[in-house]
């Protein structure tokens, strides 16, 4: 791992990068580095300005470096600036090596299989430049035997361990450009990357043109995955290419990632509806951990998550003539909002895979507003009838146990009436707590509460004008539940504060409830230093204006250390 240290520490400077808001990008000079890239990358990082890059990556160590835990982190900047002679999180230390802040750089996985690293270094003192790989070289390498070559017919620089041994480190500096790669393969790689034009290099392909375009706005790096790349292998919903564009200041770290369309452009366009997810999510519990909001067509996402559930889990429903398509997500309209809150019943020495498996109520309490089509009835009544039928420790059909009551005191029809009938409160109890719904064609939704005893009543009263509601905690947050298809909200304060105010014998007696909130503390530790975990999801327009990706925005916001001293949580 040594001989690799190379690469591997100016992987740091091609992260890093610039100056913001003091003009520099006027003076920028030089070709993108994308324009060095050869189009059949594995995968490449790419840095618009090397300076800007460094500015984020420095805030975000620095806050990373104060969270609990994180001791070892605080000395990395350190010990990595020893080895390479200058800080790359530091403009100004990048120039003072010879680099230039102002214009880009790139790492690249390129080469036979994409298995050679391929730097791409603006250049602002070649001298400085060379000194510093050959120090790097000798140092990092033990490769200090210097021979000028030409490769491919381009002129490089290739340095090895020993007067015939194979390349340790490979160079060339191309219109004020450095383009670096380690091991044997690294003439090739490096010969390959100076005889690249603008129109065969990566930056002119389509793919690349559209994943920069939604994904790299505003972005200090962008992380680029072709289609067709093995590191895509596991995620088929990426299949066609993937961007990432990454950005930080010193309390929040920002993801911008889009999931090219390619052929997909109808499905994507498919996913697309009009709903108000965000302002139905206001009348949702004031203290909820986690709210999700889905303005986009439920039919079209039902399609995708389906085929996720455990195969047992559709048989079970298709056995009670329930499919999931049909009657769940082709019942509802756009416009759903759903919140998780911690049961304040959890047991946590309790929980395991089959538990929650068989009772998910004794973790987490639910609440839901889905809106639904008008003729959502019979396939709600389905559905409402299957789930009677399988909800662990709930009735069964005909038992006693089940309760129902029309607005107004007026008796369901019958057991299998009052599962779904319009406006009937119905509840399902539960091991440990009660499902409660009711069906409003009046307003054209389906409210629901799962948890401990009238939440549904609690619900009802709030869409009735009662009683305050969840509100977002940061401004990103604010934003997930706003525009695009739909989003996600992770109250990190609230989930926190709720964990920690489960009674001790939640966590089990003696010794061994003593070590399992011990382990407990040492996840809410560092938890309590963020405010909130955010993500958005939308269509990015292509050319013509077809959906050109699926974009997901990831805001993670943090707090300062002094706001969440002595162990307590802090909004």
């Amino acid at each position: 791992m040594l001989r690799r240290a190379a690469p591997a520490l100016l992987v740091a400077v091609a992260l890093a990068a610039g100056c913001r808001g003091c003009g520099c990008r006027e003076a920028v000079r030089g070709a993108p580095a994308e324009r060095f890239l050869p189009p059949g990358v594995r995968a490449a990082v790419l840095a618009p300005e090397l300076g800007r890059a460094a500015s984020d990556l420095a805030a975000l160590h620095a806050t990373a470096a104060s969270f609990p835990g994180a001791g070892e982190l605080a000395g990395a900047r350190g010990a990595l600036a020893s080895q390479l002679g200058f800080d790359p999180l530091d403009g100004a230390s990048l120039a003072g090596a010879g680099l230039d802040p102002r214009r880009a750089g790139a790492l690249a996985l390129a080469g036979p299989g994409g298995a050679t690293p391929l730097l791409v270094l603006p250049v602002s003192d070649a001298g400085r430049v060379e000194a510093l790989l050959a120090r790097l070289a000798r140092e990092r390498l033990g490769a200090a035997v210097r021979s000028d070559a030409t490769h491919g017919g381009q002129a490089i620089v290739v340095l090895r361990r020993a007067a015939g041994a194979a390349a340790a480190l490979s160079y060339a500096i191309v219109e004020r450009t450095a383009l670096v790669a380690p091991g044997p393969d690294g003439p090739a790689v490096v010969a390959e990357a100076a005889a690249l034009t603008p129109e065969t290099a990566l930056g002119a392909t389509a793919a690349f043109g559209a994943a920069r375009a939604a994904a790299a706005d505003g972005a200090a790096a962008l992380v680029y995955v072709p289609g067709g790349s093995a590191l895509l292998a596991e995620l088929p919903q990426a299949r066609d290419g993937l961007g990432i564009g990454l950005s930080a200041t010193k309390d929040r770290l920002h993801a911008r990632a889009a999931l090219l369309a390619g052929g997909r452009a109808a499905a994507l366009r498919a996913l697309e509806a009009s709903g108000s997810g965000g302002a139905t999510a206001a009348h949702l519990r004031g203290d909820a951990a986690v709210v999700l909001r889905w303005d986009g067509d439920p039919a079209a996402l039902g399609e995708r998550l389906v085929p996720l559930l455990p195969e047992e889990d559709r048989a079970r429903l298709a056995a009670h003539g329930v499919d999931l398509r049909r009657d769940l997500f082709g019942a509802l309209a756009p416009g759903a909002a759903v919140a998780l809150a911690i049961s304040p019943r959890a047991a946590v020495s309790a929980l395991s895979p089959e538990a929650l498996r068989a009772d998910p109520l004794q973790l987490l309490e639910l609440e839901a507003i889905l809106p639904v089509k008008v003729e959502a009835e019979a396939a709600l009544r389905r559905v409402a009838a299957a789930l009677a039928e399988t909800v662990p420790g709930g009735p069964r059909r005909g038992g006693a146990a089940r309760s129902a009551h029309r607005r107004g005191g007026l008796p369901a029809d019958g057991p299998d009436d009052a599962l779904a009938a319009p406006d009937t409160i119905v509840r399902m109890p539960t091991a440990s707590g009660e499902i409660a719904w009711r069906l409003e064609p009046r307003a054209h939704r389906l409210v629901l509460a799962a948890g401990a005893a009238g939440r549904l009543d609690a619900l009802l009263a709030r869409l009735g004008g009662e009683g305050a509601g969840f509100r977002a905690p940061t401004p990103g947050a604010e934003a997930a539940l706003a525009g695009g298809l739909g989003g996600a909200v992770v109250d990190v304060q609230r989930l926190v504060s709720s964990v920690r105010a489960l009674p001790p014998e939640a966590f089990g007696t003696g010794p061994s409830g003593f070590v399992v909130r011990a382990l407990a503390e040492r996840f809410l530790e560092p938890a309590a230093r963020l405010r909130a975990l955010s993500l958005e999801t939308r269509v990015a327009p292509g050319p013509g204006g077809a959906p050109g990706a699926l974009v997901l925005d990831l805001d993670v916001e943090a707090r300062a250390p002094e706001a969440t001293g002595g162990g307590g949580v802090q909004r």
